[in-house]
């Protein structure tokens, strides 16, 4: 490949970033963002969306361990030099004049972006939803739920009796031939079974801070010093 070939591919690219900041946003932050954002050449920025005042946002309390009670404003931001987004976030959260652990940002492909807009369609339907006994499926008469949930049951195929035996028995064999003997004298332990033996990890992934990538609470910034020498 040839460098002018090389570099017209690089600049042809494009980064989008969505941002997340725990604090009221207005047309003053907007604006923060954008000079901020013009050293990457910034190509656009979506305009804020809000979700109302909860206690710990789920996001921050997962990344950052933050404890604080406050509405979330994010942006979605394209712009055609890459910048890692740990750099963006304290380049941020020092010109918008906040704490780092209310700034957040990754990149739109992250899989939490989507776990978090899944979370907002919930709660978004959630939204004055009542349920009552009527609605539970123990309830209803009709059987097309079920199915729909066995769509990808063959019914043509025996499901008991000796032929369905005969072949449960066949596919037992055929995986002992192929695994061994001793496959089957191992059974997963009361742990397994119920997951509890995941639960340090899911720990990681839910409490610890950067999911256990970083010890952010005790990451500083930067220091700003108030003080003047007086002289004129």
């Amino acid at each position: 490949m040839e460098l002018k070939q090389y570099i017209a591919e690089a600049f042809s690219k494009e980064y989008g970033f969505r941002i997340k900041i725990a604090a009221d946003c207005g047309s003053d932050h907007m604006d923060i963002i954008e000079k901020c954002m013009a050293k990457y050449n910034l190509v656009s920025v979506a305009p804020f969306k809000r979700t109302p005042i909860q206690e710990n946002p789920v996001e921050f309390t997962r990344a950052k361990g933050a404890k604080f009670t406050s509405e979330v404003c994010s942006t979605d931001i394209v712009v055609k030099y890459p910048v890692n987004e740990r750099i963006l976030e304290v380049w941020l959260a020092v010109n918008l004049g906040l704490d780092h652990e209310r700034v957040l940002c990754y990149g739109v492909k992250e899989p939490r972006r989507l776990e978090a807009d899944m979370a907002a369609e919930r709660l978004a339907n959630d939204v004055d939803r009542t349920v009552t006994e009527e609605d539970a499926e123990f309830n209803q008469e009709e059987f097309a739920h079920y199915e729909n949930e066995n769509a990808e049951v063959d019914f043509s195929e025996a499901l008991f009796g000796e032929e369905y035996n005969k072949k449960f028995l066949d596919e037992l064999q055929k995986i002992k031939a192929e695994k061994g003997a001793d496959y089957f004298r191992r059974y997963p332990t009361k742990d397994e079974l119920m997951g509890d033996n995941l639960k340090p990890t899911y720990d990681d992934l839910t409490q610890i801070p950067n999911m256990g990538k970083g010890a952010e609470s005790t990451k500083q910034v930067a220091d700003i010093s108030q003080h003047t020498s007086g002289r004129a």
